[in-house]
């Protein structure tokens, strides 16, 4: 039996945002942000290198993860016509694999490079339901993980190809027209968290500009540090909660 190399974390979210980074490109980018950490550390003191820290990570995750929900909506919303070409190609007396391949030729970005990882990975000796549950683990989509099931599952017992094809279309664009309401009905509530998230981030720019000696004053005082990084501290939860909030809505 093939054996595939498993993914790290930060390799499946940068493969979820389309970001791709060779090993020596991290390597570099990781080399250039310890250098800045040092410096900061010894120009600013230990308190102010750990907040810098925590900020940097804290604005790469949300950047990573606000293309991923970016590109999340631009595959859902592609994936129904892809598959309803499929369907037509299965008519013609196609394989599963085949129509894949065909209508992945004619397929827009992003949804495009997705289905090419899914060609590599049958390319490289996955089977189909294989290569589909990969696909589906990697983008942690309902909707790829319910066409993996759907795959494995005929593969498995045998049924109509077509007909599980066409349930799928119905059920991801009863999905897609339920998701718009909702955000519809919860536009003021994101709206709410999105200022409540940023109020305090403003009103600490403000601080810095109008009156950085007080800020660099606190940096030098061991109490100051202190109260810097439970201030930080608290705004990340506080974020984190407010986002975890909303994703439950």
């Amino acid at each position: 039996a093939l054996v595939f190399p498993g993914k790290d974390w930060l390799t499946i979210r940068l493969e979820r945002a389309g970001i791709t980074l060779l090993p020596t490109q991290r390597r570099l980018i990781a080399l250039a942000l310890l250098a800045i950490h040092i410096l900061a550390g010894f120009q600013f003191g230990p308190a102010f290198m750990m907040l810098l820290l925590l900020g940097l990570i804290a604005f790469a995750y949300s950047v990573i993860e606000a293309i991923y929900h970016r590109r999340q909506l631009q595959i859902v919303s592609q994936l129904p016509r892809l598959l309803d070409q499929v369907v037509r190609l299965l008519r013609t007396g196609k394989t599963l694999g085949d129509g894949f391949a065909i209508a992945t030729r004619e397929a827009d970005e992003p949804l495009k490079t997705v289905m090419l990882k899914l060609q590599r990975n049958i390319t490289l000796g996955m089977t189909i339901p294989e290569a589909f549950t990969d696909l589906s683990e990697v983008y942690a989509l309902k909707e790829l993980q319910v066409l993996a099931l759907g795959v494995n599952v005929n593969a498995r017992f045998g049924g109509s190809l077509m007909d599980l094809l066409n349930n799928i279309i119905t059920l991801i664009q009863q999905r897609e027209q339920l998701n718009r309401q909702l955000r519809a009905m919860t536009g003021e509530t994101r709206t709410s968290a999105v200022v409540l998230s940023g109020l305090p981030l403003l009103v600490g720019t403000f601080m810095v500009i109008s009156n950085p000696d007080y800020i660099f004053k606190m940096i030098d005082d061991p109490s100051g540090q202190w109260v810097l990084m439970g201030a930080a501290g608290m705004q990340i939860a506080g974020m984190a909660l407010i986002w975890k909030m909303l994703r439950s809505v």
